[in-house]
């Protein structure tokens, strides 16, 4: 097999360890026999034949990690021309499954004081906190100029920041935020430990931590297989709760909730996304009109805070 060297080589994100027990996913065809060209068609949908960097398990803290990835010049090229995120699925969804990220918050924190979001996109989690919190400082880190205009309506009102450089955590003083999330952000990190220790600097004592996370421990993962979607060019490494611990161990939290989330979708979608993901790719989800499901479909929610005492 050839492998192009234009590709990142890296050990464990987490631990450092170069050591791995076992592939734990690879697609028929793997990204890291094509060149970079090759893989441009299919960063985007589902629609294109499943290729992605093969997954190994790390032997020292059992994170599932690609060790062969994008390098960042290319992701960066990559990202630049992607869309908004679930754009096919429908807003009452998406908002239904983000007001339920946001009661686990309020059950954690009086919702006061400075608010960061990485990866805020349009601002569905932001709207709820911007109306039902009583923040006084919104800084919002999202790459994606083309949402400006809606991101910026969740926050009408309020004192705001949209940076759109992903970690310019520069913009932000030491020691100002209360809450930060990362919904779907940490899957994505190339080095996630340093992202999240620099993020640490600008927490209070005391704050919270919200991410949203695949979970690669999940029963969907184990009955679809190397097809689960969350296998993909996107993720560099994928979590369970057990590695989250891990990771934020690392990085200086300390882990005080971990939950499964409900996900809502239309039956259509699933129907749909689930005989694409066995390689039918007709559209036979169509006649299941707008109903809407709430189901348990394999991310996780973790809450952490800053570890006391733990000075980075």
């Amino acid at each position: 097999m050839t492998e192009f060297t234009e590709y990142l080589r890296r050990n464990c994100p987490v631990c450092g360890s170069a050591r791995s027990s076992k592939v734990v996913a690879r697609s028929k065809r793997t990204a890291e026999e094509m060149d970079f060209p090759s893989l441009v068609p299919h960063w985007n949908g589902f629609f294109k034949e499943k290729v992605y960097f093969s997954y190994v398990r790390c032997h020292g803290c059992g994170l599932v990690y690609a060790p062969i990835f994008f390098n960042p010049h290319q992701l960066e090229k990559l990202y630049g021309q992607m869309p908004p995120n679930m754009v096919e699925v429908p807003l009452a969804a998406l908002r239904r499954t983000q007001s339920g990220y946001f009661d686990t918050l309020a059950s954690c924190c009086p919702l006061t004081g400075g608010f960061i979001e990485v990866g805020p996109d349009i601002g569905l989690f932001t709207d709820f906190c911007s109306r039902k919190g009583n923040f006084r400082e919104f800084w919002l880190f999202e790459p994606n100029c083309d949402v400006k205009a809606q991101l910026s309506r969740t926050v009408t009102g309020k004192k705001y920041q949209i940076i759109h450089e992903m970690f310019d955590f520069a913009r932000v003083p030491d020691e100002s935020a209360s809450v930060a999330v990362m919904i779907h952000v940490l899957d994505h990190l190339i080095n996630p430990v340093q992202a999240l220790q620099e993020l640490r600097k600008k927490l209070v004592s005391g704050a919270r931590l919200l991410l949203v996370t695949h979970d690669e421990s999940s029963l969907l993962r184990r009955v679809v297989g190397w097809r689960w979607p969350a296998f993909c060019l996107q993720h560099p490494q994928l979590y369970s709760p057990s590695t989250i611990r891990n990771l934020l161990a690392k990085a200086g939290y300390r882990v005080i909730l971990s939950r499964k989330t409900t996900n809502h979708f239309q039956v259509g979608f699933l129907v749909r996304h689930l005989l694409w993901a066995f390689g039918f790719k007709a559209d036979f989800g169509s006649g299941f009109g707008q109903t809407t499901i709430g189901l348990k479909l394999g991310n996780i929610l973790t809450v952490a805070t800053p570890a006391e005492g733990d000075h980075l």
